[in-house]
């Protein structure tokens, strides 16, 4: 079970006592010198960084596999319905050509793109990927990392990405004057889960469709609209302790959208179910993570 406050509460005593050992080795004089006022999220995340010609921006990878125990059907795709066009296409295509992407931005129009989540299917686990500007200056760096993760797939795989994640791109990718190609056909799933579901859950937001559709259960997540005042709030403290959790809800939100596409690529139509909103998928499955 991920406890948000438990996590937030243990990485800000891993920062003071950080903070605290670094204070000791100087002399008074020089403590109060900026590059010791913060911790940043790479000393607790695993990574690197990815630079080019306009500075770094900071890249946490891991393998699903490490996240959750893995599943035989990761990697494969069921026969969609043969109105599904586009699920169709990537079915025939494989997973392999598919880049899952969502983001995480500073709240408005203006803001800044501060973290994109990927994932793709290497042949033996997806590979998760979240790029993240440290600051306001590396979300240019952000987007060419971007544009360079994209351009080896045929598919982008979101979640009502045609309406936020794309147009929201290309206009940052166009204020800073990055090139910024994403791969050319794009799959929404959220379309595809309404013309399927519509008519049996109460909505069809993504977490919805993770409790319903593919059966999990998220605990102490970060609500969508505290993530920009939390990412502002660590551009000026430095602090990373109520930064990760949103790591944590992206990542979980890239990892529901491959359920929801596997849930998507089957002619079954699930029916009405009284706990759980619908039957005729998989059972509850008590070996995936309470999140």
């Amino acid at each position: 079970m991920f406890d948000a406050g438990r996590l937030r509460e243990r990485l800000g005593e891993l920062v003071r006592e950080r903070r605290g050992r670094a204070m000791d080795s100087i002399p008074e004089s020089q403590r109060s010198t900026p590059s010791l006022q913060g911790v940043g999220v790479e000393a607790y995340l695993p990574g690197g960084e990815w630079n080019d010609h306009r500075g770094a921006v900071f890249v946490h990878e891991c393998l699903r596999s490490q996240v959750e125990r893995p599943r035989g059907q990761w990697g494969r795709l069921g026969s969609p319905p043969p109105e599904e066009e586009d699920l169709a296409a990537l079915s025939h295509r494989g997973l392999s050509r598919a880049l899952f992407l969502d983001l995480e931005t500073g709240g408005f129009a203006s803001s800044p793109v501060f973290l994109a989540g990927t994932m793709h299917w290497n042949g033996f686990d997806f590979v998760m990927r979240q790029y993240f500007a440290r600051h306001y200056g590396e979300e240019a760096t952000l987007l060419g990392a971007l544009h360079e993760a994209a351009k080896d797939f045929d598919f982008l795989v979101t979640f009502n990405g045609k309406s936020y994640d794309t147009p929201f791109l290309v206009s940052r990718a166009h204020v800073h004057g990055v090139t910024l190609r994403l791969p050319p056909y794009h799959l929404d799933l959220l379309h595809p889960a309404r013309r399927r579901w519509k008519r049996l859950l109460r909505d069809c937001r993504l977490q919805t469709l993770e409790s319903q559709v593919c059966r999990r259960r998220r605990y102490g997540d970060v609500p969508s609209d505290e993530v920009p005042a939390l990412y502002h709030d660590y551009v000026r403290r430095g602090d990373p302790y109520r930064l990760i959790p949103v790591f944590h809800h992206n990542l979980l939100d890239v990892i529901t959208m491959g359920e929801v596409l596997s849930a998507l690529c089957t002619c079954t139509c699930p029916r009405p179910d009284s706990e759980f909103g619908l039957t005729g998928l998989a059972a509850d499955r008590t070996d995936a993570p309470a999140w």
